[in-house]
C-alpha cells in the first residue's frame, strides 16, 4: 500500500558536553520538532513552518535544514514526485538545543518513511546531517545523531560515518538555562580557533575520555568532572553575557558538570538527581542570569529515546 503522507518527531538534543566538541551529544526528553510529509505529484519541495521563532527560519529549501535533507533524499531516491513539508517547532532555534537538528531528523525519517526508502538507522543520520549545512555551514552529526537514535551519542569518525550509541545512568539529570540572547549557530562557529595548543588538545582529550568513564561506570559526579572544555568554550564565552557566573551558580547548587550546550546560548548543567534536584540547579542557573541582566528560561529534562515516526496516511 502507498503511503501519501508521513509524520515524524525529533527531540532536542544538547551537543558537546564540554569537552567533546562535534563528538559528544545527548537527547533530552522535553522539546520535540515535529515534521510532516505529503508526496505530491508536482516535482517540487514546498515547506511550510509554524511554532516557536518560525516567522525567523526561511522557507527555501536550500537554507531550510529539512529541505536541504528533503533535496537530498528525493535524488537519492530517483523518484519523479514533489514533497509538502509542515513543520512544527517546538525548539527554539539559535538556543543550542538542537532546534534545526530536530527538523533535519525528522525530515529524513518521514521522508524515508514516504519514499519507501528502508535505510538505516546510520544512513538516515547521513542525510540528516546534510541538513545541518543550512544552519551551521557544515554538516556536523553531533545532534542529529541523539536526535535519530537518542539517549547519548558518540561520533567516532565522520569519514567514514561512524555513531556508537550509549545508554546513560539512570540518574542523570537534565538542568538547562536558556537565556534570551540571540546567538546564530553559524556565529558561534565562526569564533572557534583554528588551531589548538597542544595542553588544550591533552585536557580535552582527558576529560573527554572521564566523561565516558563515568558513564561506563555508572557514576554521574565523575561524568561532572568529565565536561571541561579547553578548546571552544573560551572562545564562545563573550558571546554569551554571564557565562562564568552562571557556571559557577550551578556547581555551587550542587551540579555535577556544567556547560555550554552546543553552540549556546543555553548551559547545561548535568545533575545526580540522587543527590540534587534537577529544578534547584535550573533555578540557580535562571538567577545568575537574572542578575547579570539577562532574561532565560528554567527547563529540565532526562536522556531521551530518539525520533520516531508517529502517523502514515495511506
Amino acid at each position: 500500500m502507498k503511503v501519501h503522507s508521513v509524520e515524524a518527531v525529533a527531540p532536542a538534543t544538547s551537543a558537546n558536553l564540554g569537552s567533546g566538541f562535534d563528538v559528544f551529544g545527548v537527547a533530552l526528553d522535553a522539546l520535540y520538532d515535529s515534521v510532516h510529509v505529503e508526496l505530491t505529484e508536482r516535482q517540487h519541495i514546498e515547506i511550510s513552518i509554524e511554532g516557536i521563532g518560525s516567522e525567523s527560519i526561511p522557507t527555501d529549501p536550500e537554507r531550510n535544514t529539512a529541505g536541504m535533507v528533503a533535496k537530498a533524499l528525493l535524488g537519492f531516491s530517483n523518484k519523479k514526485c514533489g514533497l509538502k513539508i509542515r513543520i512544527k517547532k517546538g525548539i527554539k532555534p539559535g538556543s543550542g538545543l538542537g532546534s534545526s537538528a530536530a527538523s533535519a531528523a525528522a525530515a529524513a525519517l518521514a521522508i524515508n518513511e514516504a519514499l519507501g526508502l528502508n535505510l538505516s538507522k546510520l544512513d538516515t543520520i547521513k542525510f540528516a546531517a546534510q541538513g545541518e549545512v543550512a544552519s551551521a555551514g557544515a554538516a556536523h552529526a553531533d545532534n542529529v545523531s541523539p536526535a535519530i537514535l537518542g539517549f547519548f551519542t558518540i561520533v567516532k569518525s565522520y569519514d567514514p560515518l561512524e555513531v556508537i550509541n550509549l545508554p546513560l545512568p539512570k540518574n542523570v539529570g537534565l538542568a538547562i538555562a536558556l537565556p534570551e540572547i540571540s546567538l546564530s549557530t553559524s556565529i558561534a562557529r565562526s569564533v572557534l580557533p583554528k588551531k589548538v595548543d597542544l595542553s588544550n588538545l591533552v585536557h580535552n582529550v582527558g576529560h573527554a575520555a572521564t566523561l565516558i568513564a563515568g558513564i561506563m561506570l555508572n557514576d554521574v559526579n565523575l561524568m561532572g568532572k568529565g565536561m571541561s572544555d579547553a578548546v571552544a568554550e573560551p572562545a564562545r564565552a563573550p558571546l554569551i553575557p554571564g557565562l562564568a557566573y552562571v557556571k559557577k551558580s550551578a556547581i555551587e547548587s550542587g551540579a555535577a558538570g556544567v556547560a555550554i550546550s552546543g553552540a549556546g546560548p543555553s548551559i547545561l548543567a548535568l545533575v545526580n538527581t540522587e543527590e540534587r534536584r534537577m529544578d534547584e540547579v535550573a533555578e540557580a542557573m535562571r538567577k545568575a542570569f537574572k542578575e547579570q541582566g539577562v532574561k532565560s528560561q528554567a527547563i529540565c529534562a532526562k536522556p531521551g529515546p530518539g525520533g520516531r515516526v508517529v502517523s502514515r496516511e495511506l
